[in-house]
């Protein structure tokens, strides 16, 4: 049979006492550092992850947003475009209006003109008639 002696009693204290020192002082504050560290990488993940999210989010909200201001840019721009158009062609009205009263004012000055000219002429052909009419006679 087997035989236990003294030895192997301490030998059995000693692991025990050894395994609860260790456990106390290496294998706890081992397992508090682990669990530490994977709590801080949940959270750092959970972060990230919420922050990938927020950030979609935001670059969602953005996007809309550009794409209105580009649509509001757009009609401003056509708006401004019609605008011009009409502003352009009330210009050109106007031009062509105040052309035709100068070229109606022109030609009743040319008229006035043309009727003295042949008012004077006839005046000066009745004289140079009666010239021509004295210098023949005599």
């Amino acid at each position: 049979m087997l035989s236990l002696d003294g030895n192997v009693i301490i030998v059995f204290l000693v692991v025990w006492i050894l395994l609860f020192v260790l456990t106390r002082l290496f294998f706890n504050p081992l397992r508090r550092i682990l669990n530490a560290r994977e709590k801080v990488i949940s959270e750092n993940k959970e972060a990230f992850e919420n922050s990938l999210k927020s950030y979609e989010e935001s670059a969602r909200r953005v996007d809309l947003t550009l794409k209105e201001a580009r649509a509001a840019a757009e009609d401003a721009r056509a708006s401004l475009a019609a605008d011009a158009q009409a502003e352009r062609s009330r210009l050109i009205a106007e031009v062509n209006a105040e052309c035709r009263r100068q070229v109606e004012q022109a030609q009743a000055e040319l008229r006035e003109s043309a009727r003295e000219l042949n008012r004077e002429l006839e005046s000066q052909a009745a004289a140079l008639a009666d010239q021509i009419e004295k210098k023949l006679v005599n």
